[in-house]
């Protein structure tokens, strides 16, 4: 009997701290959004001066440096209390209640443990600006209040987390369980026996060799993030424990605090929500459905036309939005209740656009490009040229299959109505948006005129301007979007912050390079060697979703790539390919997730298997860019 009081108290305990984080939150995204409006301001001041009177604002590259932090950090509380952190929760789901629920409240724990200790490193860093008067350099501005903004960010995600955590050990109470009970004292001991050992390692480091305890981190880390714990605190306590075993407590804890501020106060990393804002302002008017109806009257003729019709929108729609989610569910509210009211079959309707919505990620600009870029130090522009000939090739390869299965199976997808010539360029009018939108951002980059920071600073300014002048854009939606692009900013960009420390981890370990030698010394082929680094790519993506993915492998096989040989860009799409195929896949397949969420009576079972025949196309473009690297290479070599 003594599980109820002890339940409710901690839930009342959990809701009056979120009401305490309200306000908080409130300001918090305020501060962001006026943070992101003035890097779109100082970008498009900067591009102007520059282009017009080769003048510049002065400073402003330190000035984004420190808007950045804001903007990426702004809202990481907030996306704690919705529960919006990327996590693998494919254990979590099969799991018994009684055991879910003390795993739950044990990655918590630990995802609380590590933010309080960066909370703390952040605040030494902020401490140490101040007592060393450091500045930016140019304009003299001092740091340590944006350094200080960080660690208010940081103490407010912490409060979040124990927040859900309280939440969290109320369930596991209120099931009067002996047995959920003891999975969380279990839970307890895992997290002090982690922390004990990231602070007083030496007793481990006598008994295990250097070589297997960096090998066991890295087992870790895998195993905590297949147990549902957050993605990002996964790889801190993996970074955090493994430092401090290979060297010693205080490299671990300053790596976590000078490593993280450095992550978040880089300009580069503006990319991500300026591109994502762009995305969303872009949808919010409308454009996304006008570029499904043009495709429509072109192509919605030929078998599967309305499918293929939606895979022509989406490959225009990621040339602005560098995200599949946004694919997904703006292609799929568009187009599946056409295919529906034309007799398509489901499997192949569903699948289609989780398929098209891929695109995404090959067509600039790409998230993931950039995620990769910013890992492996390549040339971020270079990447999003080389994604475009493959990207515009899977939209071919895509509409083909679905216009052989259509022809010889027509009651899988049914023709549509035939347009006139009229119809099809009156519609193809309504799309100059999009195409004036692609055509600063690709077109900047690829002449040089502008940095992928800057195209993404002017693509935001050329929608608002485009949105306001059509009277497309309400407030409302307007506000939405900047609050949406701070949610999914933040969500990204914890994940890199730590994705950095685990890398310098990585580094310090030496397993990449020992890998290396290894995978040398087996003396393979070119084509053994990228063959079983795509196929470790099937495998993990059937399991952990694109992004993950990415931070996580790529440091490992980055050094096997280069020492075999390979050019880092064409690999770099290989890449990004792979793990975009991850989410089309059963059991993980985020795609799949989202489009099920739009055609509620379509099981997910009839989703992936209409998924299957797909696999097809992913294929048949591999083959194509392993055989003919020039298809990712030709573009980036005339820049």
């Amino acid at each position: 009997m003594i599980g109820n009081p002890i339940s409710g108290g901690l839930n009342l305990f959990a809701n009056g701290l979120r009401r305490l984080l309200d306000w908080p939150g409130r300001i918090s995204i305020y501060v962001g959004a006026a943070a992101l409006i003035s890097m779109v301001a100082i970008t498009v001041a900067d591009v102007a001066l520059r282009n017009l009177f080769s003048q510049v604002v002065p400073g402003s590259m330190e000035l984004m440096g420190l808007l950045t932090i804001l903007v990426t950090l702004a809202a990481v509380g907030v996306v704690e209390i919705e529960r919006n952190h990327i996590q693998v929760d494919l254990l979590l789901r099969v799991m018994p209640e009684v055991v879910r629920k003390p795993t739950v409240a044990g990655g918590l724990m630990l995802a609380f443990m590590i933010v309080i200790v960066t909370f703390a490193q952040i605040l030494n860093q902020a401490d140490y600006t101040i007592s060393n008067d450091i500045v930016t350099g140019v304009l003299g501005l001092p740091e340590w209040p944006f350094i200080i903004a960080a660690a208010v960010f940081m103490i407010l995600f912490a409060l979040a987390l124990l927040a859900n955590l309280a939440t969290a050990i109320a369930e596991v109470f209120a099931l009067k369980d002996i047995r959920a009970s003891g999975i969380l004292i279990l839970w307890i001991g895992i997290t002090a026996f982690i922390t004990y050992s990231c602070f007083q390692p030496e007793w481990l480091q006598e008994l295990i060799s250097r070589n297997v305890l960096g090998l066991l981190s890295i087992l870790l880390c895998f195993a905590l993030i297949f147990l549902g714990v957050h993605v990002a605190a996964a790889m801190a306590v993996t970074a955090l424990i493994g430092i401090s075993l290979l060297i010693a407590p205080i490299a671990s804890l300053t790596s976590l605090g000078t490593t993280t501020i450095d992550v978040v106060s880089d300009p580069i990393w503006s990319v991500v929500p300026l591109f994502t804002w762009m995305g969303l302002i872009v949808v919010a008017s409308g454009f996304a459905e006008e570029l499904y109806r043009s495709a429509y009257r072109w192509i919605g003729h030929l078998p599967g036309g309305l499918a293929s019709a939606s895979t022509v929108a989406c490959a225009g729609l990621s040339s602005i939005v560098g995200d599949t989610l946004s694919g997904v569910y703006s292609m799929g509210s568009i187009a599946l209740p056409q295919m529906r009211s034309y007799g398509y079959d489901m499997k192949l309707a569903t699948a289609s656009v989780a398929c098209a919505a891929t695109i995404g990620v090959m067509i600039p600009p790409s998230i993931a490009f950039i995620v990769y870029g910013m890992i492996t130090e390549v040339s971020i522009g270079k990447l999003f040229i080389a994604g475009l000939l493959p990207g515009i090739l899977f939209a071919v390869i895509l509409i083909s299959l679905i216009t052989i299965r259509a022809a010889l199976n027509p009651s899988l997808a049914p023709r549509g109505e035939t347009s006139s010539w009229k119809e099809r360029l009156e519609s193809s009018k309504s799309t100059w948006p999009v195409l004036l939108l692609m055509l600063l951002v690709l077109g900047g980059i690829y002449a040089g005129i502008v940095t992928p920071n800057e195209a993404a600073g002017l693509g935001v300014f050329g929608a608002i301007v485009i949105a306001l002048a059509t009277r497309r854009l309400a407030v409302k939606a307007f506000w939405h979007s900047i609050t949406q692009t701070l949610r999914l900013t933040a969500g990204i960009i914890i994940i890199f912050m730590f994705a950095m420390v685990f890398s310098r981890f990585i580094a310090i370990s030496g397993l990449t390079q020992e890998l290396a030698d290894l995978v040398i010394g087996l003396q393979l082929g070119t084509y053994q060697i990228i063959g079983a680094i795509l196929l470790f790519y099937v495998i993990i993506g059937m399991f952990m979703n694109a992004l993950p993915a990415l931070v996580l492998t790529v440091p490992l096989f980055f050094p096997i790539a280069m020492s075999a040989g390979f050019d880092p860009v064409w690999f770099g799409v290989l890449v990004v390919i792979m793990v975009e195929l991850g989410v089309v896949t059963p059991p993980i397949g985020v795609n799949v997730f989202a489009i099920s969420a739009l055609a509620k009576d379509v099981p997910m079972y009839d989703i992936f298997r209409g998924v299957l025949p797909f696999w097809i196309a992913y294929l048949v473009l591999i083959a194509l860019i392993v055989l003919f690297p020039a298809i990712a290479l030709f573009l980036p070599s005339l820049m």
